[in-house]
């Protein structure tokens, strides 16, 4: 969902930003949420009525910001894990970068690309995680322990879109509950390229690419 319709979707009411800012933290049960806004709006919690909770709950899941699960006995809601980035971007809440990149025949963008996105943009990555083709794995060289590499065989890495969306898709999950994800189209071949690149379109991710110049060119922003 873009940051447009996820404003729309709030619409200014502040119990809705209030829920979501909680939610960013995490899942919470009704209780949590109740709490939360009467501290917000400087009221007892009886005061907090159902309408005003449970409404707008329903509004953000209707909508597909939310879900709602129960945990044992509770019921609790969560924010949709590819709502979590568009979320943040409306309420201007930071979160540590994670970038997402590949490498195939090009090991240079190991150390090239990163030097490039620090110095022409704003993004610092917390890590760096590189999908790689596995004859390329043996290759490189100067690893530190902010590179994180994710082997892929060579038939999956150049030919097969679905089954790399899918590992692209995965680890974007584990990381976007924790972290803002920065998408980098500039290494790996054309499969996942276009694997990284569907991904940010879906989900509205930023998404860069770095010439052989140099020049961080921005494919999403």
């Amino acid at each position: 969902m873009s940051v447009g319709k996820v404003k729309r979707v709030i619409g200014g009411v502040e119990a809705r930003k209030i829920i979501l800012r909680q939610l960013l933290d995490g899942p919470q049960t009704g209780i949590v949420l109740r709490a939360a806004i009467a501290r917000r709006v400087k009221k007892p919690v009886d005061e907090v009525s159902d309408a005003m909770l449970y409404f707008n709950l329903q509004h953000l899941e209707n909508n597909g910001l939310i879900e709602r699960f129960r945990d044992g006995k509770e019921k609790a809601a969560r924010i949709v894990p590819f709502q979590i980035q568009s979320v943040r971007r409306v309420l201007d809440v930071d979160a540590p970068v994670a970038y997402i990149g590949a490498i195939g025949d090009d090991p240079g963008v190991l150390h090239a690309v990163p030097k490039r996105i620090r110095a022409e943009t704003t993004f610092r990555p917390e890590t760096y995680h590189y999908f790689v083709e596995e004859a390329t794995r043996r290759r490189l060289s100067g690893l530190t322990a902010d590179r994180i590499l994710h082997e892929v065989p060579s038939d999956i890495f150049y030919h097969d879109l679905g089954k790399m969306y899918e590992l692209v898709y995965n680890l974007s999950q584990e990381l976007i509950r924790e972290h803002a994800i920065l998408i980098d189209v500039t290494g790996g071949g054309k499969v996942c390229a276009l694997a990284l690149y569907s991904l940010a379109i879906e989900f509205d991710l930023p998404c860069v690419f770095v010439t052989e110049m140099g020049t961080v060119t921005w494919m999403r922003s």
